[in-house]
């Protein structure tokens, strides 16, 4: 069963085939039912999660997905700053990597959505002031958004 409707799939679909305009990678980490699962790390919202993403990369073929096993490529998850499951690293055209963590549903979807044309552009919408402020910068920052369902 589909989790974004016939219309929502529709309407990304159209979005992405305007805005894409470079590759985007979708690396996901999660947790494989193997004997590397661990009882005390089980993943909520995993599977749905996994889903979304694997439905969202069915809307273009310029975005590629890549399912990672957290536990078995635990280095390579470190590596890529994360440090819980589900997670999302989306990449492409940008400088920088978004990083988003537990489920994109919801509000989230759309900031997903929104993302991946970003990184596909290697662009953003924010301001001329904004980025000459950014450019100042002398060493990386970590932003964090936090987000709860209502």
């Amino acid at each position: 069963m589909a989790l974004i409707s016939d219309k929502d799939g529709q309407f990304v679909k159209d979005y992405f085939a305007k805005e894409l305009k470079g590759p985007v990678q979708i690396d996901y980490y999660t947790q494989h039912d193997s004997k590397l699962m661990v009882p005390s790390t089980e993943c909520m919202y995993c599977k749905e999660t996994r889903e979304i993403l694997e439905e969202v990369a069915t809307l273009s073929d310029k975005i590629e997905l890549k399912v990672h096993d957290y536990v078995a490529e635990l280095q390579e998850a470190e590596r890529s700053g994360i440090d819980r499951i589900p997670a999302t690293v989306i990449s492409g055209n940008a400088k920088g990597k978004i990083r988003f963590f537990g489920i994109p549903s919801g509000y989230e979807f759309s900031s997903l959505v929104e993302v991946i044309a970003d990184v596909s552009k290697g662009q953003t919408d924010l301001s001329e002031a904004t980025k000459s402020q950014l450019a100042k910068l002398t060493h990386d920052v970590q932003i964090q958004v936090f987000v709860t369902p209502t």
